[in-house]
């Protein structure tokens, strides 16, 4: 396993490459970029520059970062806790495929967050999710005793 200087210095190239990237408007950079500030890897952890740099890639169609965007805000981490907001991102999300936003929209439905509390809506987005592989909704949907 590589530690210390030598393992800083390839994630700081690799940060800087991805910056540039993202800089010149690649979706799945700015999405990385994103899961960076996050969690802070390679830079201070900051919630409000990650959504900034979700939304640039949400704003051009990626999946993966318009389902980060909803978490956010249905987590309120870098924004006013919003479950509307976290719902129509997931959904976008969702249209295309992303299990993971699959999976939290089912949980919205489940909740009552963002939507009106519904469990065929909420059956519905789990089977999507659990078709997509998502392990979670597949032990819900047999808990529940659904068939996906």
């Amino acid at each position: 396993m590589m530690k210390g200087k030598a393992f800083n210095k390839i994630i700081k190239r690799l940060l800087n490459g991805t910056k540039k990237a993202a800089y010149q408007r690649n979706a799945r950079a700015q999405c990385n970029l994103g899961v960076c500030y996050e969690y802070g890897q390679g830079v201070q952890q900051d919630y409000q520059e990650a959504v900034k740099w979700y939304r640039k890639a949400a704003d051009q169609g990626d999946a993966r970062a318009q389902c980060n965007l909803g978490y956010c805000y249905d987590e309120g981490q870098g924004v006013q806790q919003d479950y509307q907001e976290a719902v129509k991102w997931y959904k976008k999300a969702a249209d295309q495929g992303d299990a993971d936003a699959q999976f939290n929209l089912g949980r919205c439905y489940d909740n009552g967050q963002g939507v009106i509390k519904s469990h065929s809506g909420a059956v519905y987005w789990f089977k999507q999710a659990a078709k997509n592989g998502n392990q979670d909704a597949q032990f819900i949907l047999q808990d529940w005793g659904e068939k996906w």
